[in-house]
């Protein structure tokens, strides 16, 4: 048994080496990999980068247009507003003296009509 130790000893070693040198290589090769992926991936990282940017500008400009719409609705609210304050101190002001006035001319128009009705019926 002692002289298969050394044998064995010497294959577990070569293998050992073996092993060493496959992992090497094999490690060389990811290297060169991982290298042709970064020099790849660079140009598309730059333009994801150039896209966010255009879409955090557009998205900036669309909300300054969001802004500015609701500032316009916000003026054409309050003229509208206005507008409604006016009709109605207006429909205030004039609208009982056309009453008094419709209501004046019909009491003629009843007289008037009434003068007649006499008129014929004394004729």
């Amino acid at each position: 048994m002692e002289t298969v130790l050394p044998y064995v000893q010497a294959v577990a070693l070569i293998s050992l080496s073996s092993l060493c040198i496959y992992l090497i290589v094999a490690l060389s090769g990811l290297r060169r990999d991982l290298a042709e992926f970064v020099q790849r991936s660079k140009p598309v990282l730059d333009n994801l980068a150039f896209i966010t940017e255009r879409l955090k500008s557009t998205a900036q400009r669309i909300d300054d247009h969001v802004d500015i719409v609701k500032s316009s609705l916000m003026s054409l609210k309050n003229v509208a507003d206005n507008v409604l304050m006016l009709e109605e101190r207006v429909q205030q002001k004039i609208e009982e003296p056309i009453l008094q006035v419709a209501s004046i001319l019909g009491a003629i128009v009843s007289s008037v009509a009434s003068l007649f009705e006499r008129i014929r019926s004394r004729s």
